[in-house]
């Protein structure tokens, strides 16, 4: 018996002592689905934050289903969680371009949720977060050169705000002209670039006019 109990013992300690698995590793495409599914989250919050999805299903699906869950603080906290994943991996190489991409995007995403929430940004804040750029901020009366140029190139009567507006107008395409001026310009295009180019046989792209889209 005491040399039973003494083996059971052994036994024992000796599964006591087995390494548990280790946890799957963290990685960027890991990070990179989660970004997705909480911009989609985002965009349940702010109609127009997303422009155009064509991922898988499931993810929009996931994300409608949570977002009246969940608060734009508690998306805040997911969001500032997934970038402190990015900062933790460290990539190297080309994932080290994915990484900063990524980090870009979760910094844009937290300042634009601090916009949603109601804080006021600077116009420096603003661009620094969202687009990840420090505007140049000139005296306004440095522009008055520009200005004083702008008048000899659109002459007449009224304000030069109007002028340049009606100046600019002359150029919109009517909406019933939109199709054959940009079918003329893209075989143009690609004319000009088969002088240079061999494109594949049947190289082509489809286009389409987006409506009441920002």
């Amino acid at each position: 018996m005491n040399r039973l109990a003494a083996l059971l013992l052994a036994t024992s300690l000796a599964a006591c002592q087995q390494t548990p698995p280790a946890a799957p590793r963290d990685n960027l495409d890991s990070i990179a689905r989660d970004y997705v599914e909480l911009s989609l989250t985002i965009g349940e919050k702010e109609e127009g934050y997303i422009d155009a999805y064509y991922g898988p299903p499931e993810l929009q699906a996931t994300a409608k289903a949570e977002a009246p869950k969940l608060s734009l603080t508690e998306l805040a906290k997911r969001t500032d969680a997934l970038a402190a994943r990015v900062a933790a991996l460290k990539p190297e190489g080309v994932d080290a371009r994915r990484g900063a991409f990524l980090a870009a995007q979760l910094t844009a995403a937290r300042t634009r949720l601090r916009m949603i929430a109601g804080e006021t940004l600077s116009f420096a804040d603003e661009a620094k977060g969202l687009f990840g750029i420090a505007p140049e901020l000139k005296p306004l009366a440095s522009y008055d050169a520009v200005l004083a140029r702008i008048e000899t190139l659109v002459p007449g009567p009224g304000p030069l705000s109007t002028r340049v507006d009606a100046f600019q107008e002359r150029f919109t395409i009517p909406t019933d002209k939109l199709k054959p001026v940009f079918d003329a310009a893209i075989a143009e295009c690609k004319a000009r670039t088969l002088k240079h180019i061999a494109l594949p046989p049947g190289e082509k792209f489809d286009m389409a006019f987006v409506t009441g889209k920002s």
